[in-house]
């Protein structure tokens, strides 16, 4: 997607942080923007901050476990712009701290169906809604980090959904038509209040907390907001912004390639168990996008 000018986003999770930032970058390069979150108000400010763009700017409320609101969000969309182009599933959630063995099972929930299942049903609402448009059309799924092999000990099923989030839409890309394009922004450390979520927490899944927790330190939003901007532009898969997780990505291949090299190296004749002769693919990494 070569040109975002005169496109058409929905954001979710637009009430700060990260999705704010995206909202901003994409307003800057002229896209219109549906800015949702579980936070009417904090929506609300989002798009006050966009006055003075020259793009129409909507704040729209979406709690994105509900499956039914996300499709209603999608519907909303498109029958105030008239076409959507971009979908951001970036909403987000951090539980309270908390050892793999020891997490409350509400909590658990909570990170998935917000982290993983939110940003499925995002994919699924806009992906069949863009199939059936037929014009250029791009989903950005926002992972982590810790999608690419850093594992936050505390956070153990923060850390799942984002693996699982960056398995999901890998499989999304070649799944889709030629014309949809799918990216993961995967950042590091950003300054964001991602760690006072849980005071929007529904009841089904214990309730909202109370306690304001710091924010977090790191990059600016609006620089992370750019990346992805930029990144749905020229077409990448994955948008990366923090340098020093390279060094965690080697260290994964590494170790996974040591394993094989000990325990199941490459011999002749085994194309016979190579899982990609079973599986249709609809396009390699390799192809790219546009």
């Amino acid at each position: 997607m070569e040109q975002l000018a005169g496109q058409v986003a929905v954001v979710t999770g637009a009430g700060s942080g990260i999705g704010r930032g995206i909202a901003a970058a994409l307003a800057a390069a002229g896209s219109h923007v549906m800015a949702a979150d579980i936070d009417l108000a904090a929506a609300r400010e989002t798009v006050a901050q966009l006055d003075g763009t020259a793009v129409e700017a909507v704040a729209a409320e979406c709690d994105v476990t509900d499956r039914d609101a996300v499709e209603a969000l999608a519907g909303k969309a498109w029958a105030h712009f008239g076409h959507v182009d971009i979908a951001v599933n970036n909403a987000g959630v951090f539980p309270p701290l908390r050892r793999a063995v020891s997490i409350d099972e509400r909590d658990a929930r909570w990170i998935l169906e917000v982290n993983l299942m939110g940003a499925w049903y995002g994919c699924s609402a806009f992906g069949r809604r863009f199939t059936e448009q037929g014009t250029p059309a791009h989903i950005l799924n926002t992972g982590s980090e810790h999608s690419l092999g850093v594992p936050h000990t505390g956070a153990a099923f923060y850390t799942a959904s984002k693996h699982a989030l960056l398995g999901l839409s890998d499989a999304l890309r070649r799944e889709l038509p030629d014309f949809i394009g799918v990216s993961i922004l995967c950042p590091g450390m950003v300054a964001t209040n991602l760690g006072s979520s849980a005071r929007h927490r529904p009841d089904r899944f214990g309730g909202p907390e109370s306690k304001a927790r710091p924010a977090s330190t790191g990059l600016d939003p609006a620089d992370i907001g750019r990346a992805a901007a930029e990144g749905i532009r020229r077409g990448d898969f994955y948008i990366v912004t923090h340098p020093p997780v390279r060094e965690i990505v080697a260290e994964r291949a590494a170790e996974i390639l040591a394993a094989f090299d000990a325990q199941a190296p490459r011999y002749q004749g085994d194309e016979a168990i190579d899982t990609r002769a079973f599986l249709a693919t609809s396009r390699t990494p390799a192809e790219g996008r546009s």
